[in-house]
């Protein structure tokens, strides 16, 4: 059980974003931003140091409520309030299950639409192609898929002191501008929630492997024919961490699919372009669902 105060938070910087609670399944606490009514939108965060529901969708989750949608905005098992668990072997799978476990604990029987930035995405991808603990009758990936962040760029990701002028570059460098670094408000929010107990060491624990572990597959080992659901593909134009045409693979290979680039946007595009970012995701939601018939052809 979590016993530790929350990080100290601006109230204007998060007003409207849905209450939250601990919900327990599985033997661990997975924290849960829950309100709304109407269809399930499930939004799924990314996985840099600090990152979290409240630090990711403080703009986008007030206005799906406010359109009449039920958000649901879990902390990642190992991020933000959520317990520090870490499955050495199936980690994708831990986290998925819990958020699963989760959901049908509060009583969401079904996901209308799920939302994943970055590794959120990536999850939420591994769990479509593979028939996984998580299926979403449509699904937004942004700024998700294609090839893991690997070279340079995974190094400065994964270089962090845990100081607050390396959370600030940390932010710089997944943005296409120095708006949110220079925002002390969000940069102190995120390395609050970079040092609640045990996260410092579960994200550093990303960098252990058995010297007898095979090595990870090459390229992209993403089966996206099998991902049978409509999808939405975002991509920031600006994206500092993904290499040009990242997702031209995907795409092509996903059977239904749509894609939208937001010009001067980076990674983070829920951060760096918020408004823009809900009228996509209103449109998208407000398509009609293809029959079964259609998904299926």
């Amino acid at each position: 059980m979590n016993t530790f105060d929350d990080p100290a938070l601006d109230p204007a910087l998060v007003a409207g974003m849905p209450p939250g609670r601990h919900v327990g399944v599985r033997g661990v606490d997975v924290w849960v931003h829950d309100e709304g009514d109407g269809p399930a939108v499930l939004l799924l965060h990314g996985g840099a140091w600090g990152e979290c529901a409240q630090t990711t969708w403080f703009r986008t989750a007030p206005a799906l409520v406010a359109a009449g949608y039920r958000v649901v905005a879990p902390d990642w098992t190992g991020f933000g309030r959520s317990d520090k668990i870490r499955d050495f072997v199936d980690l994708p799978g831990r986290m998925l299950a819990d958020v699963a476990a989760a959901l049908r604990e509060i009583g969401v029987a079904s996901v209308d639409t799920a939302v994943g930035l970055s590794m959120g995405g990536s999850n939420l991808l591994r769990s479509l192609a593979t028939g996984g603990a998580l299926a979403p009758r449509r699904a937004v990936l942004v700024s998700a898929g294609g090839p893991p962040i690997t070279g340079d760029a995974r190094e400065r990701l994964m270089t962090y002191d845990g100081s607050l002028e390396q959370m600030r570059t940390q932010v710089r460098q997944a943005c296409a501008s120095d708006a949110w670094a220079d925002h002390e408000e969000y940069v102190a929010m995120r390395h609050a929630f970079s040092l609640l107990p045990g996260s410092f060491e579960w994200f550093a624990s990303l960098g252990l492997r058995s010297p007898s572990a095979p090595p990870p597959p090459l390229g992209d080992p993403v089966p996206y024919e099998s991902v049978t659901v409509p999808t939405l593909v975002v991509i920031g134009e600006a994206d500092p961490l993904k290499p040009a045409g990242w997702a031209d693979d995907m795409v092509a290979r996903l059977p239904h699919v749509d894609t939208h680039v937001m010009p001067g946007v980076g990674h983070l595009p829920p951060l760096e372009a918020p408004d823009a970012f809900v009228a996509l995701l209103l449109d998208f939601l407000s398509r009609p669902l293809p029959s079964t018939e259609e998904v299926t052809a």
